[in-house]
């Protein structure tokens, strides 16, 4: 596994559909995920930090998550199957001690999660969001062209084409990355 960030959210403008661009830390991959209008507009509202006076649905789970002694440990993208990804949010249950938990007592707790749900949790609470090597291997875009800077990169959305981007990738995968999901860059431990 990699961990992962939002490096942007861009329209698809021949489906109209979002597309968040997820960075994979210590490359120069790109992990594009289709998601909904409504998942878009939460998205943005948390990378924006609008406060809002009353608690928005994704702050209430983070409150109850809270109240119930669990702690958000990380959050997995970690199958794609028919063109749609599959996450889990891994919560710790603080209710367990370290001697149960030698013991042989699970505290680890792993909930079934839209991708979308997870990333704007992350971008929430903070906690680390990571990408299976083999989503990594198939799916992410290696980008040689973009610069090491933000301001590269924010160059490169503005300029971007989704369309064009998807048909390049159809037509020409060779250019966008090694699928045979070999890495020179060190893996995350896998704590599970």
């Amino acid at each position: 596994m990699k961990k992962a960030v939002v490096k942007a959210l861009v329209l698809d403008k021949v489906s109209n559909t979002p597309v968040v661009l997820l960075g994979i830390e210590n490359t120069k991959k790109i992990l594009p995920i289709w998601i909904g209008a409504c998942e878009a507009s939460v998205m943005a509202i948390a990378i924006e930090r609008v406060p809002f006076e009353r608690p928005l649905t994704h702050d209430l789970m983070i409150r109850i998550i809270d109240e119930l002694s669990l702690k958000i440990e990380r959050f997995v993208i970690h199958t794609i199957r028919d063109n749609v990804f599959y996450a889990k949010i891994v919560l710790r249950d603080l209710t367990v001690s370290e001697q149960e938990a030698s013991e042989g007592v699970n505290p680890f707790i792993e909930i079934d999660a839209r991708p979308s749900d997870c990333i704007i949790l992350s971008l929430k609470t903070g906690a680390p969001l990571y990408v299976a090597n083999e989503i990594i291997a198939t799916e992410a875009i290696t980008l040689e062209e973009i610069g090491e800077s933000e301001e590269e990169f924010r160059k490169f959305v503005e300029d971007l084409d989704i369309s064009e981007f998807k048909k390049l990738l159809n037509e020409h995968p060779e250019k966008f990355g090694d699928s045979s999901g070999a890495s020179n860059e060190p893996d995350e431990p896998d704590e599970e």
